[in-house]
């Protein structure tokens, strides 16, 4: 069994920084270092793995992982990664024990806030771009965006979700490409168009608007990677009005031009 430290990956660590003891990396897997032993890491780690994917064995069991696929394990939890491709890359965030205690966090509380935060590849991606930067201001940035990746306060403050919202929930992110009115909303949730209106915020933290928008952002995140579809087919796929919406708004919520991040 091998036991990674702080900072510690089985592949190659390109570029690594420290905020508040915790730590942000890129990570280079390739057949020259990707270790497929058993192993865990000292503290809680939440993977996002952008290139190559993987197959992932943990606790005996294996099976096939979707590329773009984003991972959450607890301190000292076991587990191996074995990469079907000759070169993959991932963005890890390790976080330790002092920073929870500093922001009076449980592993329980980051593991949802990072499932259900609607925006959550975007955030560490705008990590990941930070990490090429040289800037005075880039520690208290990449705080910023930690903290509101890890935040678990609108779960906490609403943990008893109406039955309208959690139907809208699923039905937003079943047609996440598809525009629909807030008519055919209300009578697919059984709510109120005023009551839909006056509360989303309240439940989703963001407008209807905005909240479809970081979906679209979220899915074209993995399409670029993964596919060999044009940027235009891309923002045509994911409902933006032309190739220049689809950039401007990638680029507001990642800090990366849809092309840098293809080359990334």
């Amino acid at each position: 069994m091998i036991v990674l430290n702080k900072g510690e990956y089985t592949g190659d660590v390109i570029h690594s920084t420290k905020i508040d003891g915790s730590t942000i990396t890129n990570t280079l897997y390739s057949t020259r270092k990707n270790n497929p032993e058993w192993h865990y890491h000292e503290n809680l780690h939440i993977c996002f793995v952008f290139e190559g994917g993987k197959a992932e064995t943990k606790h005996k069991t294996s099976y096939s992982t979707k590329d773009g696929s984003l991972f959450f394990y607890h301190a000292e939890e076991k587990h191996r990664w074995l990469s079907p491709s000759p070169i993959s890359k991932s963005a890890n965030i390790e976080i330790d024990r002092s920073f929870l205690k500093k922001y009076n966090l449980t592993e329980q509380d980051v593991k949802k806030a990072v499932q259900t935060n609607i925006s959550a590849k975007a955030l560490i991606l705008k990590m990941q771009k930070e990490l090429l930067l040289h800037e005075q201001n880039k520690f208290l940035y990449l705080q910023t965006l930690l903290l509101e990746l890890v935040s678990n306060e609108k779960h906490k403050a609403y943990i008893h979700e109406p039955r309208w919202v959690i139907l809208l929930k699923n039905l937003l992110h079943d047609n996440w490409n598809e525009v629909l009115s807030l008519k055919e909303i209300s009578l697919q949730v059984g709510a109120h168009p005023v009551t839909i209106s006056k509360n989303f915020k309240k439940y989703f933290n963001y407008t209807l608007g905005e909240y479809q928008r970081r979906l679209k952002i979220e899915k074209s995140i993995d399409l670029i990677k993964y596919t060999s579809l044009s940027l235009s087919e891309i923002a045509f796929y994911c409902g933006f009005t032309d190739q220049s919406h689809f950039i401007r708004n990638f680029k507001f919520h990642t800090n990366f031009l849809p092309k840098a991040y293809r080359n990334f």
